[in-house]
């Protein structure tokens, strides 16, 4: 991804003028000091009848300046990061020479005035010596002004950035997390603002992650506390007869108890279920990982689910072909997730249909479909069978079912990196499992 030129970004084709005013300044003094070097050797250390050698090192000294001013400019015109303190510096060596240009010209203007004034006599004097004293006070004042406006002159942009962060921090303490800050640059600061945005982000994930979990805590208690009611409020109907009734008329006692049987039943179910799906939603999940073949634990779980869906007047038409799928896997929990698969179809297909299932590779992916006939296709909804106590039934009438298998499902399949889909097409259930290696 492309990102453009921000302050002090140069990775990109328009670099930082103040890495060009610091070559600027580099290569001048490398200059000054190679072209004072060969003035110096060759007027003092050479011989004059040598001028072939004067001329050699001329040569040398100015191919060396050259080079060195190239290599200068390459290096500041190519750093790869603007780091602050390299920022810092060179607007302190460019104040600098800011100043010492400044003293310089001072110096140059009242040069003339200070050589007539020495040849007078007037600086040996009192007025003199108050003249120059008052005036080197001032001189060097000039000078910290000048490298004290130069310098700020070329540290506002990063000031003024300094500045627009704090004002945006408070922004984000006033108007909550998710507030994202400009980054400009490549330093020290933007790699704050950065680690900034990246914190709102997180934080503002976490905020509304809690308030979906608040909200799923919330909605469990309403389901639970329905879910347990009807049962609850039929046992004890049934209770309250047969107490009632005592056990006079033999047949509708048996048939009392057998209603309060399959509400326990129910009701045990429900609540195991409900364990279990919280105990996978912890955050201390213990999974026993061992390698496994899930083509293989998955036709063998097929052939034992064959014989229970045939007793409820289903067909299971067994695509599963002999190949294999290994991967690391919590054995329990994968036969469990499974098995929750055929017990959704055994439930809700409709009679004397046929569930089919279907499993394959599709580029290093497991695929796994089930698919089954819904008795009722308008009042399922797809998008929330993997909700906790959704049965696809507005009057939750279904005693035989809690609601959470394919939750279960869900997050059985989650802890093992894989996804599961669902999906209605022209009355026929859609169940997909991937599983990756």
């Amino acid at each position: 991804m492309s990102r453009q030129c921000g302050e002090g970004d140069i990775n990109c084709k328009k670099r930082h003028p103040l890495h060009v005013a610091g070559g600027c300044v580099v290569s001048l003094q490398a200059i000054l000091i190679l072209q004072g070097e060969k003035d110096f050797i060759v007027n003092y250390l050479i011989p004059y009848h040598m001028e072939w050698l004067q001329i050699l090192i001329r040569c040398l000294f100015d191919a060396g300046t050259a080079a060195a001013v190239f290599f200068i400019f390459r290096y500041f015109l190519s750093v790869k990061s603007h780091k602050l303190i390299i920022y810092y510096l060179l607007s302190v060596v460019l104040s600098v020479a800011a100043a010492v240009l400044a003293g310089g010209l001072i110096i140059r203007f009242l040069k003339d005035w200070f050589i007539e004034t020495a040849a007078s006599g007037f600086l040996d004097t009192k007025s003199g010596i108050f003249i120059m004293t008052n005036l080197s006070g001032v001189f060097v004042l000039l000078l910290v002004a000048v490298f004290s406006g130069a310098f700020a002159f070329l540290t506002k942009r990063k000031v003024n950035y300094i500045q627009y962060i704090s004002r945006e921090i408070k922004n984000i303490e006033n108007d909550g997390f998710g507030r994202e800050l400009k980054v400009s640059g490549n330093d020290e600061i933007a790699d704050l603002c950065s680690s900034i945005n990246h914190m709102s982000q997180k934080l503002l994930e976490k905020q509304e992650n809690e308030r979906r979990l608040e909200k799923r805590k919330n909605e469990l208690i309403v389901n639970v506390s329905h879910d347990l009611r009807s049962p609850l409020t039929s046992i004890i109907g049934y209770v309250k007869l047969l107490k009632k009734e005592g056990a006079s008329d033999e047949e509708k006692f048996r048939e009392y108890i057998d209603v309060v049987d399959v509400r326990l039943q129910g009701l045990n179910e429900m609540v195991n279920e409900l364990f279990e799906l919280t105990r996978l939603n912890g955050t201390d999940v213990e999974m026993n990982l061992e390698k496994t073949d899930m083509a293989a634990l998955l036709r063998h779980l097929a052939y034992e689910n064959e014989i229970l869906l045939q007793e409820h007047g289903l067909a299971l038409q067994n695509n599963v072909t002999d190949f294999s799928f290994e991967m690391k896997g919590d054995i329990n929990k994968i036969v469990r997730a499974f098995q929750n698969l055929f017990d959704n179809a055994r439930k809700y297909a409709k009679e004397g249909s046929e569930v089919i299932l279907s499993a394959g590779l599709e580029e290093n992916i497991f695929l796994i479909q089930m698919k089954n006939r819904i008795k009722n296709q308008e009042t399922l909804q797809a998008e929330k069978l993997f909700e906790r106590f959704y049965q696809g039934d507005a009057s939750r009438s279904d005693t035989q079912s809690s609601g959470l298998g394919l939750a279960i499902v869900k997050r059985i399949v989650e802890l093992h990196g894989g996804e599961i889909s669902a999906d209605v097409k022209e009355g026929w259930l859609v169940l997909e499992v991937r599983f990756w290696e």
